[in-house]
């Protein structure tokens, strides 16, 4: 039996739980693959799915198993990529996750500058607020806003990470700017929408950070849109600075200072924007070039 094929198949459909879509992945036909785990199964002694007409499920002993073998699968692919990474030029795909509205902004436009640099490398580029956890390898690098960091990685800070509450000019002449947290309920106010809610908006009463019960006019998971809001002297927002800076520079945007105190989200305020990878893939010389890269293009921006 080719232990490594069977793995690799293993993997697969533990992953997608279809023995179909593995036989199309890997080009072969559905009875080599249901072949091999047979082969497997019968070498560990063990059943690794529980199969019907219809489903295709992990086994108790299959879920831990896929846990072992992942890794080292994954570390066979890294020393095959560094055995042959033998040419100057790095090469591969490069899987990099980011935050939506900083990854627009910022991470796209330096990405196009390194595939100008590195035309041997390809990007699997994911725009998200969802966590992707570095350890399951479905992402080289992330980019993300955090306080406190994972274990077991390197984090290159890029930027500080907090929020402003910012209004146009022309709202503020309007409607007057709101003097205490009070005040906002009286505003029309903009929210974002994140994979586990909207992001409630919070002031600290007495040492304890509290939600604003608000009513907003706009909640959406595009950043650019309460952006585009804001500027036509719609309403409010808390923006990240990151986001704001150039048109509070250029006059376009207000930030609002509250009589009672800053505010926040989820009470936190000294967040950082973070690029993180996990050390053994340093050694790969598109991690290597790309983490180089992004921390002098992407540090400097705000």
């Amino acid at each position: 039996m080719d232990k490594l094929r069977a793995l690799k198949y293993f993997v697969s459909v533990a992953n997608t739980l279809s023995f179909s879509a593995t036989a199309e992945h890997f080009g072969v036909p559905s009875s080599s693959v249901s072949r091999r785990i047979k082969d497997l199964e019968a070498a560990l002694g063990a059943t690794l799915f529980e199969r019907t007409t219809r489903t295709v499920q992990l086994t108790d002993l299959g879920n831990v198993y896929l846990r072992e073998v992942s890794t080292a699968l994954q570390s066979i692919k890294m020393a095959d990529e560094l055995v042959g990474a033998q040419s100057k030029s790095p090469t591969g795909m490069l899987r990099i996750t980011a935050m939506p509205a900083y990854g627009e902004r910022f991470v796209l436009p330096a990405l196009e500058k390194l595939r100008s640099l590195y035309n041997h490398i390809d990007f699997d580029v994911n725009l998200t607020d969802q966590v992707i956890n570095l350890a399951s390898n479905d992402a080289d690098i992330a980019i993300r806003a955090a306080t406190t960091l994972p274990d077991n990685v390197v984090a290159r800070r890029l930027s500080e990470h907090h929020f402003l509450l910012v209004a146009s000019p022309d709202y503020v002449t309007q409607y007057g700017a709101p003097k205490t947290s009070n005040d906002l309920n009286d505003c029309t106010v903009f929210m974002y929408r994140t994979p586990h809610g909207t992001l409630d908006w919070l002031t600290r009463r007495d040492d304890v950070w509290q939600p604003i019960d608000l009513t907003p006019s706009l909640i959406s998971n595009h950043g650019q849109s309460i952006l585009d809001n804001v500027l036509a002297g719609r309403g409010l927002a808390l923006l990240p600075n990151w986001g704001v800076a150039e048109d509070i520079k250029a006059g376009q945007l207000i930030v609002l200072e509250l009589q009672d105190g800053p505010l926040a989200t989820r009470g936190i305020t000294n967040m950082g924007i973070y690029l993180l990878y996990h050390p053994p893939k340093f050694r790969l010389q598109k991690i290597r070039v790309a983490v180089d890269f992004l921390v002098a293009e992407l540090g400097a921006e705000v």
